[in-house]
């Protein structure tokens, strides 16, 4: 008897030393953004969930995890919450919970180009440099946002981009967990969600990734009051993958656990597209075309923000040239950095996703206005300095070149035929087309609304069709064609091959929708889905003929980097973004 318990004793001593390590990490995603321009959200989001859930973890230090943030809702917690912010220091400072900050406001990032990411980045990074805060390298967006632009976007500021299941698996099979992203020239590592879990030497487990608001409500369902259900529900599973073993690691940790498996080769990654979470209804299309509250204006929202945009960047380059005459600007650059950051608020997700309130949809129109308020006021200071009634300024917001022309020669472009054939679903439809040069067309296409609200525009493709990813404007990548289900792509720079000897370019300050490649039909597909207070449309769209890299370099001078005439008009500035054929 006493030999079978050595036996059996030995067993279970055997199977506890040669027990593979488990480890947890858990992703708190708070947005101050939830229900954007409902600030009584904000507080219940503060003092119902974020508060308890950081004294939760101060009882339980041996539970780590990463709680992320906009840079907006450090600075408001800053400002009306010290001592919220207070703890939430605390807890970093000891190691237990790692600080996630990608962007100052929860953009819909993907939809624009890198600039403006970065621009959030540096705002987020000065908050916390003024707050005693310490950010980790880690990456991980609003909506899950992904994209291989990133790799571009994020170079010498982030080490790791992170994931959840989508888009991966809507594209692919299974994959490892940390891969290398390539993108162009640049790379960064990927933390893949849908990764393998049990590998050779360890296994990991998620101990939480969702809105941080539903460990302890259920969101907007519960008005976010907290509820002790909800909560209890989450405690428990914490205690049961620490009764199962489970070590808590941030997410950084992790990343060097799996960098210093020697039996773990991280991979390059296949190309996947710009995508979000829940990939199966829509992805990008759900933010750029998709209809789903009754109030949506997805292609006229997103592109407010784009129009915007440039208007600010020709103000910053008129700021720079000023001062490069000696003059005295230091009060103008103040203003252009609160330009930009209601320009940045403005390009909040939640304007045109998943369900908007009409608050929110608002939400972008109230801070584009905020910003050209602004605008004005730096226009008005750039007109005393600058600016007079007989000249006109050319801006190239590329390079800051600033031409001054006594008379502007006005483009004649000439009616013409459709280059290609574009197909068109709508109630009616009218094609404006002018030539501008031999090889290249603009496309005006307006349209009102069927019955059913969705309108579709379609270009034909061949095999293989080439685009810059989301955030990623500076590379041409060519799309698969082996992924799972047709891609959907923000074109947030305009620019799409098809494959063919065409190029499209999308305006996107007129309106910016996403495009669908239906791959079978051999279609790129921009569809919007109207509600009947919006009962039209209008796109822009180039159609250049030749090299593809000639089309994209027109793409990001149309759009990127616009080139604008500005005029003082009776004391008016006017704005005017000029065709860059040879700018």
């Amino acid at each position: 008897m006493i030999k079978k318990y050595l036996v059996f004793f030995l067993l279970i001593l055997s199977s506890s030393l040669f027990a593979k390590p488990k480890y947890a990490i858990g992703l708190f995603h708070y947005n101050f953004q939830y229900v954007a321009g409902d600030y009584r959200i904000e507080s219940r989001i503060v003092k119902e969930s974020l508060f308890p859930a950081l004294q939760f973890f101060e009882k339980h230090p041996q539970y780590k995890v990463d709680f992320e943030f906009q840079g907006y809702a450090i600075e408001t917690m800053a400002q009306e919450y010290p001592e919220v912010l207070e703890l939430l220091r605390k807890l970093i400072e000891r190691g237990q919970i790692e600080l996630v900050i990608a962007h100052y406001s929860d953009q819909f990032f993907i939809a624009y180009p890198a600039l403006d990411l970065q621009k959030s980045i540096e705002l987020s990074d000065e908050i916390l440099e003024k707050n005693n805060l310490r950010r980790s390298r880690v990456f991980f967006g609003q909506e899950i946002q992904y994209s291989p632009g990133l790799a571009y976007a994020l170079k010498g500021k982030y080490d790791v981009v992170v994931t959840s299941s989508d888009p991966h698996s809507y594209y692919r099979d299974r994959t490892m967990p940390l891969v290398n992203v390539n993108y162009g020239d640049n790379s960064i590592l990927g933390l893949i969600g849908a990764g393998d879990k049990n590998l050779k030497n360890f296994e990991w487990a998620w101990s939480f990734l969702d809105d941080g608001e539903v460990f302890n409500t259920l969101d907007y369902n519960s008005d976010f009051y907290r509820v002790p259900e909800q909560e209890k529900k989450s405690i428990d599973h914490f205690k049961k993958l620490e009764e199962e073993g489970f070590e808590f690691v941030t997410m950084s940790e992790l990343v060097e656990i799996i960098k210093n498996d020697s039996d773990y080769e991280i991979i390059d990654y296949p190309f996947i597209p710009e995508g979000t979470w829940n990939m199966n209804v829509c992805g990008p299309f759900m933010w750029m075309g998709r209809q789903r509250s009754g109030v949506e204006t997805d292609g006229i929202t997103r592109a407010l923000s784009y129009e915007l945009r440039g208007e600010i960047l020709v103000a910053e380059k008129l700021i720079e040239y000023a001062k490069s005459l000696g003059n005295e600007v230091i009060k103008l650059f103040e203003l252009l950095k609160e330009a930009w950051e209601h320009l940045l608020l403005s390009e909040v997700s939640d304007s045109s996703g998943w369900t908007p309130w009409l608050v929110e949809v608002q939400y972008t129109e109230n801070e584009v206005a905020n910003a050209r308020m602004i605008l004005d006021k730096i226009f008005k200071e750039l007109n005393k300095i600058l600016l007079s009634n007989d000249k006109y300024f050319e801006v190239n917001t590329k390079t800051g070149k600033v031409n001054i022309i006594d008379e502007y020669e006005k483009n004649n472009y000439s009616d013409d035929y459709l280059p290609i054939p574009i197909f068109i679903r709508a109630k009616d439809f009218n094609v404006e087309v002018k030539k501008i040069s031999e090889n290249t067309h603009k496309v005006n296409i307006f349209c009102t609304r069927p019955d059913d609200g969705a309108v579709e525009i379609a270009f034909e493709t061949s095999d293989k069709i080439y685009y810059s990813a989301g955030t990623g404007e500076e590379t041409i990548a060519e799309v698969p064609t082996d992924l799972k289900h047709d891609p959907a792509m923000t074109l947030s720079n305009g620019f799409l091959s098809l494959g063919n000897e065409y190029s499209i370019i999308k305006d996107c300050s007129v309106e910016h929708l996403a495009v669908t490649w239906r791959q079978n039909e051999k279609r790129a597909v921009f569809r919007e889905e109207l509600n009947k207070n919006n009962p039209s449309m209008k796109m822009t769209f180039y159609v250049v003929k030749g090299d593809k890299e000639y089309a994209h370099k027109l793409a990001n001078k149309i759009n990127t980097w616009p080139v604008f005439k500005i005029a003082n008009v009776n004391n008016q500035i006017t704005f005017e973004k000029i065709f860059p054929l040879n700018k």
